[in-house]
């Protein structure tokens, strides 16, 4: 690394060594004649630092694979070539955003401190090693994940390398991601088993962007806890109660609730929507400052679980082009330049599916609120995300996500929607509905609407929410656990008892009738086919939720292949639905075709 990683203090800095270059030179650990020891606490600091840069290097492709090549963007005529191919599914190995380096070096990276770190060092009767190797490996196999998602098979190997030819003429396999989480997951096990936290070095100082504004890391935000990422690579290979089990036990550890919020804006009212006249007057927004939230109390729980922070300019380490990609400029030097004209906006897709939703409220003319009602004024997170900036005569949108320069791996809503997909696919539906619908709280026990007497089970003995779980996952406890979909669609989920009227039945229903007319299915009348529409509903709630963060090409691939896996409506079905959900894009590959789902690996 030829720059230290912006955060580190000036004593950190002094302490440090030039590091890699490149992916394929490392850290090598050194003595006490003033260089680094990886085997001293301290020291081994730096090391886990150099990762994190490498994974600041990896933080703009990342978003830019998994949301440019997805249903959500569409390029302006201001977006470059690179966004460009990579929209259209034309990229070459030339493309700048192409690139497996940035993953490779990370692995690498992580390998060296793995080899070299002793993990039987103990200050007292604390063992001072665990929770930052247990870190390393949650980065190396996420960095795996990544490669596998975008390139399909890779190369893989665990010891670190150095020098061009060990890679290039050396035997490591190429693996799927089935094989490397097979390889990966032991190891992780061991250390989720002991319930391992990730590290906490405190908050830090990250200097101030060119406007002024300070800006502070929570560094145990820096790292990707064990169990999340044993869930996703559980998921990712369709062993989906494990997958659950592990996203349960992360988010009862932690008490990760879904909290109650709501989103409405006035942006709207643009659009050309009559609001019924029983509609309520006095709604506000909390869930728009969800998505920075970074500090949690015992009313108010954490958002954001795990982040990449950038710097706050290029003399302070790696920086990042998102927030200009999508029309914000956060190293603008006055505040009134940081609206610029995106690259990359909503495409007819993400604005569509946002407009087709209903919203569920409780009416105006109802003082006791025992009444349910619905209006067809679309999903508010899509008014929330995005903002509105006149610029002389021209109006600018951009989303405000990455108005603070950070991009963000993990929100405890990409943990419950994750854990949705994963019990849905093992044969819960509803209790993947749930998720959207209500909230899993220990109430649902006595559910006799939609949960089914196997749901309830699993979550007595397996996937414990309703026992081990009682506690957390209460709803007379001072924080209720509630429905995503209500966070865009609905006003009144959990008030007096009431729950939305977003039903499973009907709501599935609709799906299947959508897939019959979009792709021509024929139902089986089974359970296979509640299960294939939860999917999509699912989908959907991700592009609502989670649109622009970086997820999205990678989900949908996920879901066309257990798609294809389940061999549900014929053979390749996986592979017709993604073509159909990327046709806007007008693909340059025939994405039915599973092979042309990936990048060219260079």
């Amino acid at each position: 690394m030829k720059k230290i990683i912006f955060f580190l203090t000036p004593l950190m800095m002094l302490a440090m060594m030039p590091s890699c270059s490149d992916m394929l030179d490392v850290d090598e650990p050194r003595s006490i004649d003033g260089s680094i020891d990886i085997d001293k606490k301290t020291d081994s600091l730096f090391y886990a630092w150099g990762i994190m840069q490498a994974m600041q290097q990896a933080a703009d492709i990342y978003v830019v694979q998994n949301e440019v090549r997805g249903d959500l963007l569409t390029p302006t005529a201001l977006a470059s070539s690179y966004l460009k191919q990579m929209a259209n599914h034309s990229a070459t190995a030339a493309n700048k955003y192409d690139s497996a380096y940035v993953y490779y070096k990370v692995v690498n990276n992580c390998n060296n401190y793995l080899a070299n770190r002793d993990t039987t060092l103990y200050d007292g009767a604390y063992n001072v090693t665990l929770d930052e190797y247990a870190a390393v490996l949650s980065f190396r196999a996420w960095a795996y994940l990544q490669l596998a998602r975008n390139y399909g098979k890779v190369k893989f190997f665990t010891t670190p390398l150095t020098s061009i030819s060990q890679i290039d003429g050396d035997n490591s396999p190429l693996m799927d991601i089935k094989q490397i989480v097979a390889e990966l997951s032991p190891e992780l096990e061991k250390f989720a088993q002991l319930g391992i936290d990730v590290p906490n070095y405190a908050n830090i100082n990250a200097g101030r962007t060119n406007t002024g504004t300070a800006k502070t890391i929570e560094s145990r935000r820096l790292f990707i806890p064990v169990d999340i990422m044993l869930g996703e690579m559980y998921l990712e290979s369709g062993d989906y109660l494990k997958a659950a089990r592990h996203y349960y036990d992360y988010l009862y550890r932690h008490e990760m609730l879904a909290d109650r919020e709501r989103s409405f804006s006035p942006l709207w009212l643009t659009e050309e929507t009559t609001l019924p006249a029983d509609f309520p007057t006095r709604l506000s927004s909390t869930w728009a400052s969800s998505l920075t939230r970074l500090t949690g109390s015992s009313t108010v729980h954490n958002v954001i679980i795990t982040y990449i922070p950038m710097a706050v300019n290029r003399l302070m380490g790696v920086t990042t082009e998102i927030p200009q990609l999508f029309g914000y400029d956060y190293y603008a030097t006055s505040t009134a330049d940081r609206n610029v004209e995106a690259q990359l906006v909503p495409s007819a897709s993400y604005n569509t599916l946002a407009d087709s939703s209903d919203y569920y409220y409780v009416p105006s003319t109802d003082a006791l609120g025992v009444s349910r009602s619905s209006a067809k004024i679309g999903d508010q997170r899509r008014w929330e995300r995005l903002a509105s900036v006149s610029v002389g005569d021209s109006v600018r949108l951009h989303t405000t996500f990455y108005r603070n320069g950070n991009i963000v791996l993990y929100r405890t809503s990409t943990i419950w929607l994750h854990l949705a997909e994963a019990l849905n696919r093992a044969g819960y539906p509803d209790a993947a509905f749930a998720i959207l619908k209500d909230g899993i709280n220990t109430d649902l026990a006595a559910d006799t609407t939609y949960i089914s007497d196997a749901t309830k089970e699993l979550f007595r003995s397996t996937i414990p929410f309703f026992t081990t779980g009682a506690e957390v996952f209460n709803p007379t406890v001072t924080v209720h656990n509630n429905g995503i979909h209500g966070y865009g669609c609905s006003d009144n989920n959990g008030i007096n008892g009431i729950r939305s009227l977003y039903q499973l039945n009907d709501i599935a229903g609709k799906k299947i009738a959508e897939l019959q007319q979009t792709l021509g299915i024929q139902p089986t009348g089974t359970k296979a086919d509640t299960i294939n529409a939860v999917e999509d509903l699912l989908c959907d709630e991700y592009a609502m939720e989670l649109a622009f963060e970086g997820y999205r090409y990678s989900d949908l691939v996920r879901m066309a292949r257990h798609k294809n896996e389940a061999g549900i409506y014929g053979s390749g079905f996986g592979g017709r639905w993604l073509a159909n959900k990327l046709v806007g894009n007008k693909p340059q590959k025939d994405l039915t075709v599973e092979d042309n789902w990936y990048l060219p690996l260079k």
